[in-house]
């Protein structure tokens, strides 16, 4: 896992500085903006860099996860994977506990970056790299944050490294896995929400023993962020950081509530699937 991390970062990292970097050259631009900028990106690198990061997500984390699976494991990769369909209710509910969660998760973020004095220019690369302008970018975007992510990162997390640490770590590799998540980001303010729901979704693949869960809900999540900055009329109360505490206290509630309802109606007695080394 860490190899991959490792090979990930710095390969994506590199890609997204040469893409920058020639972007800037032959638009003329070259020394006048600072790359990794709102500016820089605003102009006309948006679409460049958005291709890098969902390439190098397909090409240098789902690519090699499979690879290892299949050299080390198994040969029925999507077996290993767990991609079964559990029962429909535990899906539905998993993407209902994970909206529940997410009012706490924004007024945290918020929280967060108001305390320490965060800049602007901070949420301005965000907002300019993965806020849409129209609907053709909106749906664009959808698959590389929202789409790419429940393919690649929970085919990697989920179905690689907590599935082969289930194996001998059993019900732990939830917390394990999760905790990981939130670190693997390198988000450093994020840190906290990132681990919380990479436990959640964790928490969704060991009980359903399916990928589905975890995958729809950490879809779910991308896909209300980016709503929240492609209709900021409508949902700016909350990247403002003005929700009210009593509504993160319900929803917290709510969640809490439907989390027992899903783990009434998963079955955690399922008997894990053997698979045999270099099946």
């Amino acid at each position: 896992m860490l190899v991959i991390g490792v090979i990930y970062f710095n390969i994506q990292s590199i890609l997204v500085i040469v893409v920058m970097s020639l972007g800037d050259f032959f638009s003329g631009n070259s020394g006048s903006e600072t790359i990794g900028s709102a500016e820089a990106i605003g102009n006309g690198l948006k679409i460049p860099v958005l291709i890098t990061l969902v390439i190098s997500q397909y090409l240098f984390m789902l690519t090699p996860a499979l690879f290892v699976i299949k050299k080390w494991h198994t040969t029925n990769v999507l077996k290993y994977l767990r991609v079964k369909m559990p029962p429909f209710s535990l899906i539905i509910l998993a993407v209902l506990i994970t909206l529940s969660l997410l009012p706490f998760c924004y007024y945290i973020s918020e929280l967060l970056l108001d305390l320490l004095g965060v800049p602007s220019s901070y949420r301005d690369v965000s907002e300019h790299l993965f806020a849409a302008k129209s609907n053709g970018q909106f749906i664009f975007l959808v698959f590389v944050v929202a789409i790419t992510p429940a393919i690649c990162e929970e085919s990697f997390f989920r179905g690689y490294f907590q599935r082969t640490l289930e194996r001998t770590a059993g019900m732990k590799s939830f917390i394990w896995t999760g905790i990981l998540f939130g670190l693997f980001h390198m988000q450093p303010l994020g840190l906290i929400t990132l681990s919380l729901l990479g436990l959640l979704f964790s928490y969704f693949y060991y009980r359903s023993k399916s990928i589905f869960p975890s995958s729809v809900a950490h879809f779910t999540n991308n896909f209300i962020a980016l709503m929240l900055m492609y209709a900021p009329k409508k949902f700016g109360f909350i990247l403002n950081g003005k929700i009210s505490p009593w509504i993160v206290l319900l929803s917290l509630a709510l969640a809490a509530a439907l989390l027992i309802v899903f783990i009434k109606l998963s079955d955690n007695k399922e008997e894990y699937n053997s698979v045999v080394i270099n099946n």
